[in-house]
């Protein structure tokens, strides 16, 4: 591969990110049409992709065209752009399309999602909108910015120099709305304040897996009272580990391989490899790799460590959608209050238990501060990104089924500054979890871009936090 290849792959996947880590940012302040200052920018990138050089916004033909957004009428493909990544959002899309008889327009209609897509749809549930005129494939019609970049990889260099370089501008359209809409906060600070830089271990144990697979699930039946299948290896790796007596998950696996940033000699983690198998690399191998394998592998293990950290703090993984939340740290706590650092001292409530009103001896909820925490590199620096919000729980554990109603109205409660506040809280948490391990990840400062200094420069929500304290002295 030559030096101008990799490079044009290393800057689209930069700007990529970049993308995604702020539409996400903006989402979670409640500002959803970001998808409206897009629809133009995507067209070329689209274009080259799809090879629709017809492809047009179908709203200048039609104010506020219902259902779509982008068209090309002679290859009868179209597009609709949206921040929003739920089933329901799929579902209603489809519906309007078929209500319109779009298809007699249309043979295939793309759902291109600005933030990374959910894991998977419903494909009964899309069927059910649909008739023998039109079809529409989950698997491959629901795309995000990810599925693109894929795409863009197999097109020829100066192709993909030309969709680089709309990338930049969609990132430029991105950067102007986020600078536009924020109230009064200087861009470059709003932009950028849910990233933070992260210090990476030195080195990462790899060994080669080596268990007896029945046995081991024969035994977790007996010993661990376990039911039902596994799910798959990893699952069947963690039961391993659990017989042995080892509960961390500070590991990844891949591939019949484990992979951890600490000496497997040193842990129990050396109970389910082959010991002469153990082999020490430099983290930048896994880190830096060309590989796509290898960086996934990698992040994994930056998710799995910073599982292992929070459990300590009471901040658990949701098992399904991979979100953090906090937990009560310790049994019938009604209220959990976090003291941390901004521009000033103040505490925050990351966790209360909310009974109901017409019979206050019943719970109604569990209301949880959330957070999503991904990982990526920019200019050769390693970054956590934080996408705050808020799980409602039945029993501290289960999403309520009145989940998404409360989150709603939570939403509509919150200002941007708040949305910040959460993030720079968030921060300030992951920056203190104590690592005795020298070596060890350690989560440091936000990121900044241009001259504002984000503590001294981003104004607190003062009247919420003072709320909070004033609560806090009576809790």
């Amino acid at each position: 591969m030559g030096m101008r290849q990799l490079q044009v792959e290393n800057e689209l996947r930069d700007v990529v990110s970049r993308i995604i880590v702020q539409v996400e940012l903006a989402t979670a302040q409640g500002r959803t049409d970001i998808n409206l200052a897009l629809e133009d920018a995507f067209i070329p990138i689209l274009r080259s992709v799809y090879n629709l050089p017809r492809l047009i916004n179908l709203n200048r033909k039609q104010k506020n065209y219902p259902g779509i957004d982008l068209g090309d009428d002679h290859d009868r493909v179209a597009f609709q752009i949206t921040s929003t990544t739920s089933l329901d959002k799929v579902k209603f899309t489809i519906k309007q399309f078929m209500d319109r008889s779009y298809f007699n327009s249309f043979d295939e209609l793309y759902i291109l999602m600005l933030s990374p897509k959910q894991a998977s749809y419903s494909q009964i549930s899309v069927n059910s909108l649909l008739t023998e005129e039109f079809s529409f494939d989950c698997k491959r019609h629901i795309i995000d910015l990810r599925d693109l970049l894929g795409q863009v990889a197999g097109l020829r260099l100066a192709a993909q120099e030309r969709v680089l370089t709309e990338f930049k501008h969609v990132l430029g359209e991105v950067d102007a709305y986020i600078s536009y809409s924020t109230d009064g906060i200087a861009a470059p600070v709003a932009i950028t304040s849910n990233l933070q830089r992260i210090k990476l271990p030195p080195a990462v144990w790899v060994a080669e897996v080596a268990i007896d697979d029945k046995d081991v699930i024969k035994r977790a039946k007996t010993e661990l009272a376990y039911q039902g299948k596994a799910k798959g290896r990893r699952s069947v790796v963690r039961m391993a580990l659990r017989l042995h007596g080892v509960d961390t998950d500070a590991w990844a696996y891949h591939d019949n391989r484990l992979f951890a940033f600490h000496d497997m000699e040193q842990s129990g983690l050396v109970n389910v490899v082959e010991r002469g198998t153990i082999e020490r690399m430099d983290a930048s191998d896994l880190a830096d790799s060309d590989e796509v394998d290898n960086v996934n592998v990698f992040k994994q293990m930056l998710a799995a460590e910073t599982r292992e950290h929070l459990k300590a703090r009471h901040v658990r993984m949701h098992p399904k959608d991979g979100f953090f939340y906090f937990s009560p740290t310790e049994e019938s706590q009604i209220s959990r209050m976090e003291t941390w650092i901004g521009k000033k001292t103040a505490i925050r409530r990351v966790y209360e238990l909310k009974y109901q009103k017409k019979d206050p001896s019943k719970v109604a909820h569990h209301k949880h501060l959330s957070f999503a925490l991904s990982f990526t590199a920019l200019d050769d620096e390693w970054y956590a990104q934080i996408v705050p919000g808020w799980y409602y729980s039945y029993d501290g554990f289960l999403r309520s089924n009145w989940h998404d109603d409360l989150l709603s109205q939570q939403k509509r409660l919150e200002h941007n500054s708040s949305v910040r506040n959460q993030v720079r809280f968030v921060a300030y948490f992951l920056a203190s979890i104590a690592v005795e391990d020298e070596g060890g990840l350690r989560f440091e400062t936000l990121l900044e871009f241009g001259a504002g200094d984000c503590e001294d420069t981003e104004p607190v929500d003062d009247q919420e936090e003072a709320v909070i304290v004033e609560e806090g002295a009576t809790a």
